[in-house]
């Protein structure tokens, strides 16, 4: 096993029934610790049962037993000089609250959360010394229950980055050069830039970057802000496709950036006979998926192929509205909410094709997974993934328009052509050779050993000019610069 570095890796949660980051983290995990003597998850969020969990993916194969699980909540010293919230805090004067005490699994009450009537996540977190004395309150992010930021009870800000940073390099100190992974936006990318005691640092990306997907101009995500503002303090930037590495490299010219595309990995089943009448979607049922759209669609599908049926997998906050919507068009005998489900896989390989209908994405494991499974993917041409797996008409369908009526066109052609069907399932199978496994892990084993970034003279400038100018005047000139550009 190797020891000359650690790989660490920054995360919020852990979470038993997750979608493509979550699987993704512990999969990079359990690469690494193939190879890697010791492998760290350091989870940055608030997570009452995070044990339970962890032991659930190890005990099912998601996660190696060997990769190592910290918290923040339960191993920082920070964390354990709190003390229990007063019985008088729960009521907040002049504030209409739902106010919960939060306590880890078997342990003492920790913090309370506040929410806003009819929120699906607190708002804020209120913390207290062991006097019962206010300590700090937290503020979570939009449409996030991680906290971003933090006040005094006087009100003046508290860096909240800079309490998770220290426990991070209480964990790392003494680990033979621990190479920091920041896996999600949010509070993992000011971590990992704020860490004094990581050897490397190394930030994934897996979404796209811009406020509008559909419109490079609209300008850069406030949550990948305050990497790209400090890209040249990393070693390394890691996307996932090619063509978001062409864009970023026009974005963030000082980046150190690289694509590593998610492979196309055998199936690990027995061969299924294939539906030619099912479609198969699976998806987060969330707003940036638009699983709207394929319920929308099918009932144009079904008038050119009555006995198709469409199975959609996955949950999420959408689950009731989209079944309303199956409900009103009457489609309750063609199209099912499966709910989430561990063989989804067997789904996809019998299916005659899969959709992908979301806005963004960083490059969709499902389309990959699809293909690998001999099951051509009927994708909308989103920022990032499809153009780069789906050769159109061979191996799979792209739709340019993004609407219903487009994607119903692309399935009706498809299914109602069983030959054509089973050959471009043939040919998306090709894609566990034009991508393979070997090929993704070594590139990722390159970056976890690669020596530190060397400083170039413009790197070297934009540290000078931060000391002398501000990072504020520079990022100014920085725009400047590239509208000369």
């Amino acid at each position: 096993m190797r020891t000359a570095e650690t790989p660490c890796l920054l995360f919020p949660e852990m979470f038993p029934r997750g979608g493509g980051l979550q699987r993704s983290v512990q999969e990079r995990a359990t690469m690494f610790a193939q190879d890697w003597e010791r492998v760290l998850i350091l989870t940055t969020g608030f997570s009452p049962r995070w044990k339970r969990v962890v032991r659930e993916l190890k005990e099912r194969g998601s996660l190696d037993p060997r990769v190592e699980v910290r918290n923040f909540f339960t191993h920082s010293r920070w964390a354990a000089g709190l003390g229990v919230p007063p019985e008088d805090a729960y009521a907040v004067a002049g504030e209409e609250l739902v106010t919960r005490p939060q306590h880890l699994r078997g342990g003492q009450e920790l913090r309370l959360a506040d929410w806003h009537p009819g929120d699906r996540y607190p708002f804020r977190y209120r913390y207290f010394d062991t006097a019962g004395r206010p300590l700090l309150t937290a503020f979570a992010g939009p449409r996030s229950k991680q906290e971003q930021r933090a006040v005094a009870p006087d009100g003046r800000p508290v860096d909240w980055t800079q309490i998770i940073a220290a426990w991070v390099d209480e964990e790392i100190a003494g680990l033979p050069s621990p190479v920091l992974f920041s896996l999600q936006r949010g509070v993992n990318d000011p971590v990992l830039l704020a860490s004094k005691r990581a050897a490397r640092k190394i930030a994934s990306l897996h979404n796209c970057h811009y406020n509008d997907p559909d419109d490079r101009s609209s300008g850069i995500r406030p949550s990948f802000r305050p990497l790209f503002a400090n890209a040249d303090k990393v070693d390394r930037i890691v996307c996932q496709t090619q063509q978001q590495l062409t864009e970023l490299r026009e974005d963030v010219p000082v980046a150190p950036l690289q694509a590593i595309r998610y492979p196309g990995r055998p199936a690990r089943q027995d061969p299924v006979e294939k539906d030619l009448a099912l479609v198969v979607l699976v998806a987060q049922l969330i707003d940036r998926k638009r699983v709207d759209h394929a319920i929308r669609a099918f009932p144009l599908v079904l008038e050119a192929v009555p006995h198709a049926r469409l199975e959609i997998y996955g949950e999420g906050p959408l689950e009731a509205p989209l079944q309303a919507l199956v409900t009103e068009l009457g489609l309750e005998a063609s199209v099912r909410l499966m709910g989430y489900s561990s063989t989804v896989g067997q789904a996809q390989a019998a299916a005659a094709c899969s959709l992908l209908t979301s806005t963004f994405e960083g490059s969709p494991r499902v389309v990959t997974e699809s293909m690998s499974r001999g099951t051509p993917a009927i994708a909308y041409t989103l920022r990032y993934g499809p153009r780069d797996l789906i050769t159109d008409g061979v191996d799979g369908l792209l739709v340019e328009q993004h609407e219903p009526v487009a994607l119903a066109a692309a399935i009706v052609s498809l299914i109602s052509d069983p030959a054509r069907v089973r050959e471009m399932g043939r040919r998306a199978g090709e894609i566990v050779e034009r991508f393979p496994v070997a090929d993704f892990e070594r590139a990722w084993s390159e970056v976890l050993s690669a020596p530190p970034r060397k400083r170039t003279a413009s790197t070297r400038a934009l540290d000078l000019g931060r000391r002398v100018l501000g990072s504020r005047t520079v990022k100014r000139l920085r725009r400047a610069t590239r509208r000369l550009r």
